[in-house]
């Protein structure tokens, strides 16, 4: 059986799982995307070809190539027309879906080196599986021979026995781009955050604000700028019921965000079980914030064990694959914390110490007064970024009147967590907070320590320690 190739093919050649596995569909659908909408980045793309997408993906790519050889550029209108004149409306409606699921601002060319890079692994695989097709149906043409080369030259190329392919090129080295923030300075792009803190000192509170400012663009308590708004925010809680939840959506303001289809929420009232594993939550990842409220509902096991919580780390890292933005979770700390006159990433957070391995950036809260739910802040883990000093935020009455914390002492201005714990055998002044934070801005205006003193009413060293 000497037959060529060509010939041999269409009777032996089946297609091979390495076709539908060697791909990656999540790319694939963000260069589109992007293309869609800014068609002026089409020429970033010239190393791509219809064979680098798979099934509405290569329809809508095939439909940019012919309009771009007709002079136009690949956005909606004229791709969404195209597709309807080639009668592949399955493929117009996907590509309105993913226009308007956009995030936008994608830097493509990293993404169009490794979606060409996929493609010659899956051709060297396609090209082996074939290989071992016709062998195994006793071809021993020369052409074989010659495929056989050719493959193990794609192989070499694409690095199938090369150690060197475990690991990131020069190329994607230098071109990595630094580090991102959706709140800069707070709350940073593909990574895991986590907000620490004893059960009423308000994490779902601080979650809340951040979700108001990522869906509306405002600062973070009128301090930390968002850098891009929220196309989408998943808020899952699954420790309250609706109810409740749904008078603290009220209070923050957010209820227009739920009706918009930008905010969706699941509660203890939802029906059913749901994984971080679930498909259809990690299609709703992409491109969206994700809040865990608390992160520690989606381990199964014992929250000390080190297996349990690699398990818990992968679950994470698998909603980052899919496409989240940010990945945000609430985490108990332990009840000796309530002792504790100083803050670190081991007394904030519950568990063994591997959950603050996994984890980008870790913000702790203390609240130092509940009838005012004034809550002490501070950064006990900051991955690749010079974090703030601590501050301190208040939310009554502000909250309930306008839906925001108030920034009642800034960075720089909230001293240490000890400050704003009372001291054994000495009676708390009742608005020593205040006097503190009055303290030190009269400082930065110049005032003497005995002028501080005397406006607020009491000694001089006290003056002096409260601003050492």
């Amino acid at each position: 059986m000497n037959e060529p190739i060509d010939s041999a093919s269409s009777k032996f050649l089946r297609a091979p799982v390495a076709d539908t596995a060697l791909r990656d569909e999540h790319t694939e659908k963000l260069i589109l995307a992007e293309l869609l909408n800014n068609p002026a980045k089409w020429p970033e793309t010239s190393d791509l070809s219809i064979e680098d997408f798979k099934g509405y993906h290569q329809d809508i790519y095939e439909a940019m190539n012919r309009l771009a050889e007709d002079g136009k550029g690949p956005g909606l209108a004229d791709v969404h027309a195209e597709l309807i004149r080639g009668g592949k409306d399955g493929a117009a409606a996907y590509a309105e879906d993913i226009y308007y699921g956009a995030v936008g601002g994608a830097n493509l060319k990293p993404h169009v080196a490794h979606l060409r890079e996929t493609t010659k692994r899956r051709t060297a695989c396609l090209r082996a599986e074939m290989c071992k097709q016709y062998a195994q149906a006793g071809s021993t043409s020369v052409e074989l021979a010659s495929w056989d080369m050719e493959t193990a030259e794609l192989l070499k190329q694409d690095g199938g026995n090369d150690w060197r392919s475990l690991f990131h090129t020069y190329e994607e080295t230098m071109n990595a781009p630094p580090a991102k923030f959706a709140i800069d300075g707070f709350l940073q792009e593909e990574g895991i955050t986590l907000i620490g803190g004893l059960a009423g000192h308000g994490k779902t509170l601080c979650m809340l604000a951040m979700v108001r400012s990522l869906l509306e663009g405002s600062k973070l308590f009128d301090h930390f700028r968002v850098n891009q708004a929220a196309e989408r925010v998943l808020y899952l809680i699954p420790e309250a019921g609706l109810s409740p939840f749904a008078n603290r959506l009220r209070t923050f303001r957010l209820e227009e965000h739920v009706r918009a289809g930008r905010l969706f929420s699941r509660t203890l009232s939802a029906q059913g079980q749901l994984t971080l594993s679930d498909p259809r939550l990690l299609e709703a990842a992409k491109g969206a914030d994700v809040f865990l409220d608390t992160a520690i509902r989606f381990m199964t096991g014992d929250e000390n064990s080190a297996a349990e919580q690699k398990l818990f780390a992968d679950a994470l890292f698998t909603l980052q694959r899919a496409g989240a933005r940010t990945i945000t979770g609430a985490h108990h700390a332990p009840k000796s914390f309530a002792k504790e006159s100083f803050m670190t990433l081991e007394n904030i957070l519950r568990g063994s110490g591997d959950i603050g391995a996994m984890l980008a950036t870790c913000w702790g809260l203390s609240q130092i007064d509940a009838n005012a739910s004034r809550i002490f802040v501070q950064n006990v883990k900051a991955r690749d970024f010079a974090p703030c000093e601590p501050f301190v935020i208040q939310g009554r009455p502000s909250i309930d009147q306008t839906g925001y914390f108030e920034l009642t002492e800034p960075p720089g201005f909230a001293g240490t967590l000890a400050d704003h714990k009372p001291q054994a055998g000495r009676p708390e002044l009742p608005d020593k907070q205040q006097k503190i934070a009055e303290a030190r801005r009269m400082k930065q205006e110049g005032k003497s320590l005995r002028e501080i003193a005397a406006t607020l009413g009491v000694g001089k060293t006290t003056v002096e320690r409260w601003l050492d």
